[in-house]
């Protein structure tokens, strides 16, 4: 690498001594020193094997062989100056295509408004949403799928990077009687109690349940699950028929959550929580437009939860989180 852009140099050099005639005045305008310019110009020479430069008394003049050369380097020097510009140029806007995972409950929240965001302000972006539960996305993101994501309860991996996001606290959620019937006229349910209901929950390798086993394991209880479903619908369904409760953020049953039909407590003593991450794939490079992307989605996911589309805790953009506890 040090050779070609050695070479390069003496290209750009060999060219500027030509125009100007004379060494002085070459070594002035580029700032380097006469002699190392000599050295310079003599290597060129003998890699060429060809008299570039003939010597007199008032500089230098090219021979018909470096007349005949620098004809052929302008044009091309010319052509890598361009690049370099075109390169520079494209660094400050941002394009190319992104595939971005996102968890239900973000994607409901904000992901309408980040593409419709990115079809605006950002055209030379090519913005691939997928949505999924977070124990896939993190598959995905290993998998190399996914550039970025949002995910949840995460544990570190040598795949990814990772920011803090949001933190949101995990809900009870059922039919109204049958959440009614076991904690009337209260907000809040503690989370012990959960201990004999009829759970229907996302399967283990999904960041809310580890959660969830997480608490009842420091509490020494173990839940009654009638049944591990790892899609939302069908579970939401099975909530809906009378099958049992589940347990979820606010984010996913935010349109349930105005329903009648529907009703929700918080998780406390112990409060469960969720902590969101924006995790950012290793397998390539982070580019402008994957950080003008994690920008957007911050600024989205402030207002999701100024208007109420999620319930939550911002964190510090500030304050990044690179892998290296486990979360």
């Amino acid at each position: 690498m040090e050779s070609a852009l050695l070479e390069l140099r003496q290209l750009r050099h060999f060219l500027i001594v030509t125009e100007s005639g004379a060494l002085s005045k070459a070594s002035s305008i580029i700032g380097v020193a006469q002699p190392a310019l000599s050295r310079q110009i003599r290597q060129l020479e003998e890699e060429l094997g060809v008299q570039l430069l003939y010597r007199h008394g008032r500089g230098v003049r090219a021979t018909e062989e470096g007349a005949q050369f620098y004809a052929a380097i302008v044009p091309v020097l010319r052509e890598l100056d361009q690049v370099k510009s075109d390169l520079v140029a494209a660094a400050k806007v941002p394009a190319g295509d992104i595939v971005f995972g996102m968890p239900p409950s973000m994607s409901a929240a904000i992901g309408a408004e980040i593409v419709s965001d990115f079809f605006v302000h950002y055209p030379q972006i090519k913005l691939h949403l997928v949505d999924g539960l977070s124990g896939f996305i993190n598959e995905w993101l290993a998998s190399g799928r996914v550039d970025m994501a949002i995910i949840n309860n995460a544990r570190k991996a040598p795949y990814m990077r990772m920011d803090p996001l949001l933190e949101v606290d995990l809900l009870l959620f059922g039919r109204r009687r049958d959440i009614d019937a076991i904690a009337p006229d209260t907000e809040t349910f503690p989370t012990p109690a959960l201990v004999g209901l009829p759970l229907l929950l996302v399967g283990r390798n999904h960041g809310l349940r580890r959660e969830l086993d997480g608490a009842m394991q420091r509490l020494g209880l173990e839940l009654d699950i009638k049944a591990e479903v790892d899609a939302l619908a069908p579970l939401k369904k099975l909530v809906r028929d009378g099958h049992g409760l589940t347990v979820l953020p606010h984010g996913v049953i935010n349109f349930e959550a105005s329903n009648p039909e529907f009703s929700f407590r918080k998780l406390v003593e112990p409060n469960l929580t969720q902590r969101f991450m924006l995790a950012f794939s290793l397998q390539r490079p982070t580019t402008l437009a994957m950080r003008e992307l994690a920008r957007r989605v911050r600024v989205e996911l402030r207002k999701a939860v100024e208007d109420g589309r999620m319930m939550g805790r911002l964190s510090k953009a500030s304050i990044p989180y690179d892998g290296c506890g486990d979360l």
